[in-house]
């Protein structure tokens, strides 16, 4: 079978590159008239087997006298190729044998049989071919329908939200007429009246003035008022003081007896507390009667951007000193309300001098420190002093 095989191999590759002729097929066993192809000259590699294969009747050629060996060879072609080798006189001419005929027709019908075969494989190809192909179509098409009914989803989706939109922008109550627009401009002037009668003839007598204007030849240059120095941005200040408190015992003051006490005192406090309003807290000693106070008072500053600062306040007190009964030793402690009047100068934006006097009411009389004199620790009383200072603003 292999021979066969090879030998219709040789003999199809050797016919596959020649056209065949249209005309119809001899059926007689004379030989061929002589054929002469135009396209294949002497000296043609192939001219030995195009000769060969004319010489025994399986090719003669286009009408045209051409063998386009170029070109492909038809289903119809080979047909008629293979029809002519079938014929039992078509080869005679060729100077085969019979043994060589029969084992040409043997190995061309194994050829048929193994073209039937994969003629069958190709026809089972085509027809997976064709069923894949329809798949895929049917796939595809699924997709794009998938891909539609998203899209209208979506679409639908988004005008359901323009109608709710719609219908609620419809829904929503006018509002409150907006302002009066400005007035139009001024119309066209009417068309004037009729004159009015004529009057009497009179004489004026006009006096030019003759007064002349004297113009102000006063110059200023720069501001003339003493600028005031800067308050400090803090409010907050802690003070010292010395003064006098009046009192009703006798003091002595540099070994002399005196109606009066030395008073050493300080201070801390705020001009601003809340808005002009403030606070402080103040101590003091008085030597002559070995006694010591301390107050609370709430301020309130008049002018607390300018140079002078007048203040006022109020407070409450204690006054710690020696006892009034004579028969005691121990110290006592007695209560009083405050008032204090005062005045601050800035000296620079961190320092002012300040004066300040206060009445103290006494609510009792217990120790000397509250100078009323006497030795009824019932009596109440009311007691003045004068002081003056510093005070440190940071």
């Amino acid at each position: 079978m292999r021979k066969s095989l090879i030998l219709m191999s040789t003999l199809a590759l050797s016919l596959g590159v020649a056209g065949a002729q249209d005309t119809a097929p001899a059926t007689t066993t004379a030989a061929p008239a002589p054929v002469t192809l135009s396209d294949v000259p002497a000296g043609h590699w192939a001219k030995d087997a195009v000769d060969k294969i004319v010489s025994c009747g399986l090719i003669q050629g286009f009408p045209d006298g051409t063998f386009r060996g170029n070109e492909n060879l038809t289903r119809y072609q080979a047909a008629l190729i293979f029809y002519r080798l079938l014929q039992s006189g078509q080869m005679a001419n060729c100077g085969f044998s019979a043994s060589d005929m029969t084992t040409i027709t043997n190995g061309m019908q194994e050829v048929s049989t193994e073209l039937a075969a994969i003629a069958n494989r190709v026809t089972d190809l085509e027809k997976l071919t064709a069923d894949q192909q329809a798949r895929i179509t049917a796939l595809e098409d699924k997709i794009n329908s998938m891909g539609d009914m998203s899209a209208n989803a979506d679409v639908t989706a988004l005008q359901a939200r323009v109608d709710a939109l719609e219908a609620a922008v419809k829904n929503i109550p006018a509002g409150p007429a907006g302002p009066q627009g400005p007035a139009g401009p001024q119309g066209p002037a009417g068309p004037q009246g009729p004159a009015g009668a004529a009057g009497t003839s009179a004489t004026v007598t006009t006096t030019p003035d003759t007064t002349a204007t004297t113009p102000s030849t006063t110059v200023v240059i720069g501001d003339t008022t003493p600028a005031e120095p800067a308050m400090n941005a803090s409010s907050l200040y802690a003070g010292v003081s010395v003064g006098a408190r009046g009192s009703q015992d006798t003091c002595l003051v540099r070994g002399t007896a005196a109606n009066y006490c030395v008073t050493a005192g300080g201070m801390i406090g705020s001009t601003r507390v809340i808005g002009p309003v403030g606070a402080r807290v103040a101590a003091e000693y008085q030597p002559g009667g070995n006694a010591v106070s301390a107050d609370v008072n709430a301020t309130y500053h008049l002018n607390a951007g300018g140079t002078l600062s007048p203040y006022v306040g109020a407070g409450l007190g204690l006054t710690s000193s020696v006892s009034r009964d004579p028969a005691g030793t121990g110290n006592q402690t007695d209560l009083y309300a405050n008032v204090l009047v005062g005045a601050d100068y800035r000296i620079t934006s961190s320092i002012a001098a300040y004066i300040e006097g206060d009445g103290r009411y006494y609510l009792s009389n217990k120790g000397v420190g509250s100078g009323l004199g006497g030795t009824d620790t019932a009596a109440k009383g009311f007691g003045v002093a004068v002081k003056a200072g510093l005070k440190f603003y940071f």
